[in-house]
């Protein structure tokens, strides 16, 4: 979205940290927010240029890391939206209010070569990867309507512009997001070997709400069945954690993206060389080549520029520079008498520009 120029040269780092910091061009302006607190308002935006068509005045806003909290809020009568766990989505999709709410976006699990030297080794890891059964993660555990990963770029990001083929569908590493615990020692002791090493303890840095902790134990389960790991987790807030993801100051991290637009680039130039995201050590010189020429050289050319970045997730993939977990849901209840709430898979999830209460 188009940013003031002299504001955010005026604020530098400060911008967009704290309410009084940020500058809104949309239906409303953010209020009562000083970058650390759980609540703040949503207030009608009167220099919007449609102003006269958004319904709402406020928007109330509450943070909470459980769900059991925000349910319990929503059946008092004291929130009119609230986030739901699995256990929670069982209980309630056959209800008016329950929407599914499949997002663009990826939960992965990040190691972090920089921190960890055996995490430089392919075969090491390739074995972290095939030792998480994604679909038990699925369904047995999170049960929200997540989806188990085809790949670090999810649904939804386009088709292919010749046969039609879904981006994820043409792009499909089968190994990279496989189960294989098997195979996955046996990578892990050759890995071992080649980098000369006979074990691996490390933290597993996460959020501290729901998800994120259910997420975690079950990493912490399958990993440990490989022979010498040994994971520890570590639950901080999300802010905090995004911090410490920003500078690279983790051994192993569980990250989400989420798509601003509809375009693998959107994705795959999170691990392009250079990128201000990229903090986990890994690069590839194949990798930052084909996505140049799909922008520099093909920008203008749909098909070549298409194959190249199929080409570039595959690297992604098969290089296991990340380890791509679940396409994310985030199911949760509406009360019905609230109208016109847009969800988008893709960008800015909720749009209240059409809300009504009614």
């Amino acid at each position: 979205f188009p940013q003031n120029q002299k504001v955010v040269q005026k604020y530098g780092k400060l911008y967009g940290t704290q309410a009084k910091y940020t500058v809104s061009s949309g239906p409303f302006t953010l209020t009562r927010w000083n970058g650390n607190n759980k609540t703040w308002t949503l207030i009608k935006n009167k220099n919007y240029w449609d102003a006269k068509n958004v319904k709402l005045n406020k928007v109330n806003e509450q943070v909470s890391e459980s769900t059991t909290t925000s349910y319990n809020l929503f059946e008092a009568g004291k929130a009119d939206e609230t986030g739901l766990t699995g256990e929670q989505v069982a209980a309630n999709k056959n209800k008016a209010g329950y929407h599914a709410r499949l997002s663009s976006a990826i939960k992965r699990l990040e190691l972090n070569e920089n921190k960890v030297s055996a995490f430089k080794n392919l075969k090491v890891r390739q074995a972290f990867s095939l030792a998480i059964n994604r679909k038990q993660l699925t369904n047995n555990v999170l049960k929200d309507g997540s989806i188990s990963a085809k790949g670090f770029v999810p649904s939804g990001m386009g088709n292919n512009p010749k046969t039609g083929t879904p981006f994820e569908d043409d792009a499909y590493v089968k190994s990279a997001v496989s189960y294989n615990l098997a195979k996955a020692k046996q990578l892990l002791r050759e890995g071992y070997k080649e980098s000369k090493t006979n074990s691996i303890k490390i933290t597993l840095l996460v959020s501290d709400d729901d998800t994120s902790k259910q997420t975690a134990e079950f990493l912490q389960s399958k990993l440990d069945q490989l022979p010498g790991v040994q994971i520890s987790v570590q639950t901080i807030p999300y802010t905090q954690l995004i911090s410490r993801q920003i500078a690279g100051n983790y051994q192993a991290t569980i990250k989400n993206w989420q798509a601003v637009f509809g375009d693998p680039i959107n994705f795959l130039d999170v691990f392009q060389k250079g990128s201000s995201y990229l903090n986990n050590g890994w690069n590839n010189n194949q990798f930052n080549k084909l996505l140049n020429e799909s922008e520099n050289v093909y920008g203008n050319q749909p098909v070549k520029r298409w194959a190249r970045l199929v080409e570039a997730e595959k690297v992604l993939m098969k290089d296991q520079g990340t380890i791509p977990l679940v396409q994310v849901a985030k199911p949760q209840l509406l009360k019905t008498t609230v109208k016109g709430v847009s969800f988008n898979p893709t960008g800015v999830p909720y749009d209240f520009k059409n809300v009504r209460i009614g």
